[in-house]
């Protein structure tokens, strides 16, 4: 018994026509369908093109629409060709026009002859599977689609809310039973003469017709009434993404392809010259290790949502629809840390590698590492643009600056809208010295009791505000605390936290500290003024930190 190929055709003839050579010439028996809707010239050029191979069938042409019954009509039209032409014909493997054997054809035929009454077909009852992607269910059973989905979109899912709505739902005949799976088969003789030969063809045709895409479930469907031995994978290797659309195999697809354990692939891409030589040529029979499918899992996952932390036109995902973070990657910021080292900066820059940005949510403007007004990928420093969305100011931010990282300033004065952002993200690293601030306001000189009362209570409430909201269960930021009176005893401890996966064991070199001796009288002011200033914390503790997820600073 000689297997017999059928190969639905529609476009790029000339591949098509060097596969169908190389199959026939490997002593496969091949039979074509080629789409009505291909013009007559092009058509009669690409039968002339195999003329020397005079043993190739012509199935009667058929106008072909994806999602209708003449994909299944132009199938059944190659199969009685096949069975009425080639009495021999064992097996009948339906190829699409843009599929490779990957394998030798020897060992094709082989493979067939040690299972001469084996289906390989996919078929899995409707509802118990994951098999469809993006698309109908059950209803491709129960309800009708006169219209195209490509070419009338819109009649076609109004038809369906109609059907929905009234409840119109077809009745599905005696004796069958919805399957579905590829439409890329290989079945035996006597399965397909069954199917074709079937008293209630002529019912099955008329309720299939009015399917949707009965490609992938007509022969599924009724295989299952007249196969005896039936093993459910398709011996064609193909990848389809969440919506249902198959993935396309390139000329970098060759070795991935070399190590698949499956006689075909498809879909091929038409100027994958690479591919075409490679296995349009004579194949050793070999072993066939297992080739890595995550590559192709993880690159239609990844299409469907996109790389984390990147937004664009193309791309804005709810940024906590998800469990996982807004942002790319992990970040550090500080709070506290310039009031209290004057040449922090430079030091980071010098321990991490990574010289921090300003105060990237200042009020008056965005100041950018170096204080530039333009920041990595050309984001403006303008204030009033950042605000309009600052979240999304930072996510791109942390995507522009993936390749070396990103550290900046956030004080307690900024704007407090990012601040319940840093708090949930995941990603963020938090650096905090609680009443940090207090140097600044010492080192400013405010000779105006009011307005320094007033900015001290405000800065005091913010900062109580943040650290409720640290201990709140949707907090999922790691962080680290610590009082002034903690970081002027033993500065050393915070400094080496802030450098993250950068901290180094040898001892390092501190920054020059913002002079403090005043400290202590300046606590009394404010607290004479009216501030409820706690000078318990300026007062110089052990390393008793506060931390979250153990992110925690080491002595």
């Amino acid at each position: 018994m000689i297997p017999a190929i059928a190969i639905l055709a529609h476009h790029n003839l000339d591949r098509v026509a060097q596969v169908v050579r190389f199959l026939s010439d490997a002593g496969l028996y091949v039979c074509i369908h080629v789409d009505q809707s291909v013009p007559a010239d092009r058509f009669n050029k690409f039968k002339s093109s195999l003329s020397d191979h005079t043993d190739i069938l012509w199935a009667k042409r058929v106008k072909c629409e994806w999602g209708h019954f003449s994909l299944v009509e132009a199938t059944l039209n190659m199969s009685e060709e096949i069975l009425a032409e080639r009495p021999d014909a064992g097996h009948v493997m339906l190829l699409s026009g843009d599929s490779l054997p990957i394998r030798a054809p020897a060992e094709f035929i082989s493979f067939l002859h040690k299972n001469p009454g084996v289906d390989f077909i996919e078929s899995v009852v409707i509802g118990d599977d994951n098999w469809i992607s993006g698309g109908l269910g059950i209803e491709r059973f129960t309800l009708s689609f006169p219209f195209s989905w490509k070419k009338q979109r819109r009649f076609f899912d109004i038809w369906v809310e109609v059907q929905r709505k009234l409840r119109l739902n077809r009745r599905i005949p005696n004796g069958v039973r919805p399957h579905i799976g590829s439409q890329w088969w290989c079945l035996s003789r006597k399965t397909l003469e069954a199917i074709i030969n079937d008293p209630a063809k002529a019912q099955y045709d008329a309720y299939f017709r009015k399917c949707w895409i009965p490609d992938e479930s007509y022969f599924q469907t009724l295989a299952r009434n007249h196969a005896s031995t039936i093993e459910s994978r398709s011996l064609l290797f193909s990848r389809f993404d969440h919506q249902g659309k198959p993935t396309t195999f390139y000329d970098d697809h060759v070795e991935f392809l070399d190590k698949i354990d499956a006689f075909f692939a498809r879909k091929i891409w038409a100027r994958a010259s690479t591919l075409y030589e490679r296995f349009l040529s004579p194949l050793p029979t070999k072993a066939r290790t297992a080739p890595n499918l995550e590559r192709i899992e993880t690159a239609a996952h990844r299409r469907k949502t996109g790389r984390g932390g990147l937004y664009m036109h193309g791309r804005a995902p709810n940024q906590w629809l998800e469990e996982y973070s807004p942002t790319a990657l992990p970040y550090h910021v500080f709070t506290g840390f310039n009031a209290v080292f004057s040449e922090f900066d430079d030091w980071q820059g010098t321990h991490s590698g990574i010289r921090p940005h300003g105060r990237l949510f200042a009020k008056s403007r965005v100041k950018f590492v170096n204080n530039g007004s333009i920041g990595a990928g050309g984001m403006s420093g303008s204030a009033a643009i950042r605000d309009l969305a600052p979240e999304n100011f930072l996510c791109n931010l942390v995507w522009n600056t993936r390749e070396q990282g990103l550290r900046f300033h956030y004080e307690i004065s900024d704007l407090p809208k990012i601040g319940k952002f840093l708090l949930a993200d995941p990603h963020a690293n938090l650096h905090f010295i609680r009443h940090g601030w207090m140097l600044d306001l010492l080192n400013r000189g405010i000779e105006n009791n009011e307005y320094l009362r007033t900015t001290a209570t405000t800065m005091i409430n913010r900062e109580r505000m943040v650290l409720t909201d640290l201990e709140q269960s949707k907090t999922n930021c790691n962080y680290n605390i610590w009082t002034l009176g903690e970081v002027l005893s033993n500065p050393q401890t915070a400094l080496k936290a802030t450098l993250g996966e950068a901290n180094v064991q040898m001892p390092i070199i501190l920054p020059e500290m913002t002079d403090a001796s005043r400290l202590t009288d300046f606590a009394r002011e404010l607290k004479n003024i009216g501030v409820d200033i706690n000078s318990t914390l300026l007062e110089s503790a052990a390393a008793n930190v506060q931390t979250k997820n153990g992110f925690k600073a080491q002595k």
